[in-house]
């Protein structure tokens, strides 16, 4: 009679928010995870000696691996972002007026999407200019005008394009 046993496998792992493992200290393709909820993630070293993660996509308003650096690595400074790796911006402002889809290309993080676009806003009250993109179109309920944030270099404005009212 025989009998099946199961020996289980216990990767390399960590539950430190950030804390990536030092590709110096893993053979090359080894397995390693993060478990931490916030930044979860697997990673490995690939044949060249550097750290690659392998998903998710880190969402928030902060960088992933922002923080670099563990004072008992010795070369903290090659445990940063991935080539590949995505982050989901979250961040809200005038020039990013939704969430942004960034790729880390090696020693920046840039928008997949390279181009912001203005929106178009309906209301009867002029939309505050710093909260806008050039180009944001607004068309006044009130009145039935139509009008473009411009941008002359020195100030922003509403400029209207349309001649026609609402009757």
């Amino acid at each position: 009679m025989s009998t099946n046993f199961a020996t289980p496998v216990q990767l390399l792992r960590s539950e430190v928010n950030n804390k990536r493992p030092d590709p110096l200290k893993l053979l090359p393709g080894q397995p390693t995870v993060n478990y931490e909820a916030t930044q979860p993630g697997m990673f490995f070293r690939n044949q060249l000696g550097s750290l690659v993660k392998v998903g998710p996509c880190s969402v928030g308003t902060a960088a992933p691996n922002a923080a670099v650096g563990w004072p008992e690595l010795p070369n903290p400074s090659s445990l940063g972002n991935t080539l590949g790796e995505l982050w989901l911006d979250t961040s809200i402002s005038a020039d990013q007026p939704a969430p942004v889809l960034k790729v880390w290309d090696g020693s920046q993080w840039i928008r997949c999407m390279p181009y912001t676009y203005a929106s178009v806003i309906v209301s009867d009250a002029a939309p505050a200019l710093l909260d806008h993109l050039d180009g944001t179109l607004w068309w006044n309920s009130g009145n039935g005008l139509m009008y473009i944030l411009y941008n002359d270099g020195t100030t922003k404005q509403w400029t209207q394009v349309s001649s026609s009212t609402v009757s």
